[in-house]
Parts: C-alpha cells; sequence; structure tokens
C-alpha cells in the first residue's frame, strides 16, 4: 500500500497540481535533467557556454548595472567564445548586489520577479530576485538531486528543519500544511535541541515512518550522537538520509548512518540558487546542476585554484535573468578540481565543500541550539546588515548588531524571539555595533561558541 500511495502521488496528485492547476514547467524541466544528467562531460560544457553567451547578451542588453560595468571595462559578451575566456570577467560580491540590486534587474520583461532573502550564514543578509522560470528549473534541479537519495516527489519525507519564526497569520500557517501535505511531508523544528527534539524527533520517525529523513547536519547529528551513548539505534530505519546547510564532517556521517542504520546523502546549496550539488549512490562526491549553474573554485588572486587545493567558490547562475547573478562569490570554501564519478553521469563531482559550518550555542537546560538559527532568523530583518552571535559562557550570549534604520518594534522583535529561544537562564546583550571584526582570513564567523562543547571538540 505504501508504494501504491507513493506511486500514485507521483505520477498522479503531484503532476495535476504543479502542471495543471500551478501551469509550471518544472516536472518538464526535471524529465529534460533526468537525461541531460547521463551527457557526456564535453556535451554538458558545451551547453553551459550556449547558455553563459545567451546570459551575457542578456544582461548586457538589459540589466543596467552590468550593461554600463562591463562598458566600463571594456568587455562585450562577444568575446566569450570559450569557458576559459570568462575567467577575466569581474565579479560579483553581496555588497555590489546589496547596493545595486534595482539596476541588477532586467529591463526585459521574463516573467514575474520572485523576491528571496538569505539566510545570512556569512553575516550579510541578502535581498535578491528571480524570475519564475529560473524558480522552476532550479526546483526541478532539488528533484532529481534529491531523487538520487530517494527522496523525489511522492516519498514520505520527515524533514528536521528550520520553520518560520514568530506569529504568523492563519492564511500562512494554512498554506504551509497544504505545501507540507502535497509534497507529503512532515516538519520537526531544529531549533530547540536537548533530550526534548530528541524525544519529540524519535517519536515522529516511529509514527510517520518516512522513506527518508532531511535534515541539518548538526541537529541530526546531535540527536544520533544521544542514541550511540546510550548505546542505542533509531527505533525505525529509514530508507536513506539526506543532510544539508552545512559541512558534513566524516564522523557525524558515521555516528548518524550507525544511530539511524541508514546511508547519508549530502547535498550542498544556497537560497541564492538552491541546490549546487548532490551525492549519487556512490557517494564520490557531489555532483554539481551544471545544466543550469557554472560552478568555479578560485585562489587568493581570483585565478582558477589548483586541483586539491582549497578555494572560493563562485557560481553563476545561467538562467535567472530577471536578476543575474554572474561570477557570485557566494562565501564558501571548496576544494579544486572536478572528477568524473563512476556511475556513469556526465556532471562534475566537486570533491568537497569545507567552509559552511556554524557553531552551535548551548541554551538552558543544556540544549543546543544549531546555529541555523540565528541566520534563519535575521533574514526577516532586511535592515540587519552584519551579526554575530558570540557565546562567552554557559549562561550569557553577545548579540552584535550592525543595522541601519532598524525600527523599534522589529528591534525588540528580534531580541524576545532571541531570549526565548535560549531560556531564562542565558542572559542576552545585544550591541549595536558600527562595524564587525572579520577574521584573519577575512571571514565573519557569524556564530561563536567559545564553550568547550562536542561539537567544536569533535571538529
Amino acid at each position: 500500500m505504501t508504494n501504491l500511495m507513493r506511486l500514485i502521488h507521483r505520477r498522479m496528485v503531484f503532476p495535476a497540481f504543479e502542471s495543471l492547476f500551478k501551469g509550471r514547467n518544472t516536472l518538464r524541466y526535471w524529465n529534460e535533467l533526468e537525461q541531460s544528467q547521463w551527457a557526456e562531460p564535453e556535451a554538458i560544457a558545451a551547453m553551459q557556454l550556449r547558455s553563459l553567451r545567451r546570459l551575457l547578451e542578456h544582461a548586457a542588453l538589459h540589466s543596467p548595472y552590468y550593461r554600463d560595468e562591463w562598458r566600463r571595462q571594456g568587455l562585450d559578451p562577444r568575446s566569450v567564445s570559450t569557458l576559459a575566456d570568462f575567467v577575466c570577467w569581474p565579479l560579483t560580491g553581496r555588497e555590489t548586489i546589496r547596493a545595486h540590486r534595482s539596476a541588477m534587474r532586467s529591463t526585459s520583461p521574463c516573467g514575474r520577479l520572485i523576491s528571496k532573502a538569505t539566510g545570512g550564514s556569512s553575516g550579510v543578509p541578502l535581498q535578491f530576485d528571480l524570475n519564475e522560470d529560473s524558480h522552476e528549473r532550479r526546483t526541478a534541479a532539488s528533484f532529481r538531486g534529491y531523487g538520487w537519495a530517494g527522496a523525489e516527489p511522492g516519498s514520505r519525507q520527515l524533514y528536521l528543519w528550520g520553520v518560520p519564526l514568530g506569529e504568523r497569520s492563519i492564511l500562512a500557517r494554512w498554506k504551509d500544511r497544504v505545501h507540507q501535505a502535497l509534497h507529503r511531508r512532515r516538519v520537526v523544528s531544529c531549533f530547540e535541541g536537548g533530550d526534548a527534539l530528541t524525544a519529540r524527533f524519535l517519536a515522529e520517525l516511529t509514527s510517520y515512518r518516512p522513506d527518508v529523513i532531511v535534515a541539518y547536519v548538526n541537529p541530526l547529528y546531535d540527536i544520533a550522537r544521544r542514541l550511540l551513548e546510550r548505546d542505542e539505534r533509531a527505533p525505525y530505519a529509514p530508507h536513506s538520509i539526506v543532510v544539508g546547510a552545512e559541512r558534513l564532517h566524516a564522523f557525524q556521517r558515521d555516528a548518524i548512518e550507525r544511530a539511524f542504520s541508514a546511508p547519508v546523502f549530502e547535498t550542498y546549496g544556497s537560497r541564492e540558487f538552491m541546490l549546487i550539488g548532490a551525492e549519487c549512490e556512490r557517494h564520490d562526491g557531489l555532483h554539481l546542476t551544471s545544466e543550469y549553474l557554472l560552478v568555479e573554485i578560485l585562489d587568493e588572486d581570483g585565478r582558477p585554484a589548483a586541483p586539491g587545493t582549497e578555494g572560493d567558490v563562485v557560481v553563476t547562475d545561467l538562467h535567472n535573468l530577471g536578476m543575474p547573478f554572474i561570477r557570485y562569490v557566494t562565501g564558501d570554501r571548496a576544494i579544486a578540481g572536478f572528477d568524473t564519478c563512476p556511475c556513469g553521469r556526465g556532471l562534475p563531482l566537486l570533491r568537497a565543500v569545507t567552509g559552511r559550518r556554524l557553531d552551535m550555542l548551548q541554551a538552558t537546560g543544556g540544549r543546543m541550539i544549531p546555529g541555523e538559527f540565528f541566520p534563519h532568523l535575521v533574514k526577516d530583518f532586511p535592515a540587519v546588515r552584519r551579526f554575530q552571535v558570540i557565546q562567552e559562557s554557559a549562561d550569557l550570549v553577545r548579540f552584535r548588531l550592525q543595522a541601519d534604520g532598524m525600527a523599534g518594534a522589529d528591534r525588540a522583535r528580534l531580541e524576545r524571539v532571541v531570549s526565548e529561544s535560549l531560556g531564562s537562564n542565558v542572559r542576552v546583550i545585544f550591541e549595536p555595533v558600527d562595524a564587525i571584526a572579520l577574521t584573519p582570513a577575512g571571514k565573519l564567523q557569524v556564530v561563536v561558541n567559545r564553550l568547550a562543547g562536542p561539537s567544536r571538540e569533535a571538529a
């Protein structure tokens, strides 16, 4: 019966909603991606070049910011005849997008623009836009990548994930319930932690009996560690586990697989692009969504990093014509050198992402709050330019805030949610600052736990 319901949902219910009711092209794009993943690497590179040339020509004509900037630098899209020609084009950072968002938008009709915001895990929440066609394509890419782990639409999925924070309208809550039911998902908030979260998640796992668990790395690892410390295993084993939002360490993969008796599939994505890469059944690296994205790993001089060395991840979205992201510096770090996979897919493999881990904080009663809680919360406050959360001791957290014109009501709401989440025994000091210092490597540590806790010692 379970397999029959999965088939009915995959073949009938979901297509009826997505294609007939919503009128989206997501399923068509998904089917195309299922075919193109088996193309030869040379064919995929040729596809990227065609899409890149189209994107550059579109931006030069219809995006005032790129048009003026490229003219000033003497750059002509017609000069890009190979992917190698693209390495001399300028990089785009978060501050550039914050300053020129309106001028980056296309003046040519390309469908309704959808506004989004990043979680700000780099410390800089970012508001941006994309057109509907781009959104449908990136959703299709997620279906394919998650499908490698058996988490395609139609599968029963239990999420240990971030949830909307604060009070929400009845309509918003109703839309959430419909969305989760349509995708056969049940969601457990990972923003609490501790024994209570472990008990609640295991209870949902037992009652819902999902095909797949989808989770943030650190919260699921914390549950796995608690089980293993008690010499226990999860009461129900799913078919597979999909993890994301943070770097997955080998010790975390091992603990999660032992505790839940299921293979772990790592994913890598961002709010700006959704799924950038995902593991297939071979677990040899992250297959990149190369039909829609051009991913580069650059050294400190902005040149392609040598294979095997660490560099900055730079991404070009080949289909977001509404607000082009061209050579966008994501703030992530990865190992350079794209491999091929014995699975037969022509999509290049990213060896490893090395720089996405956020510390966990200790709340009242020993509960652990995942670092993602804070970017997830702050993304809803556009006035915040940068922030940093530091746990100085078991009962003191310092929240440093660089904000422009933040309304008093917004400030009070932010302080209330943070204080309530950490609990009454943890004092939170909110510090308005003019600037937040970077590390010697030029990075901003967004969430810092100065206690000697398990997550820091293990890493």
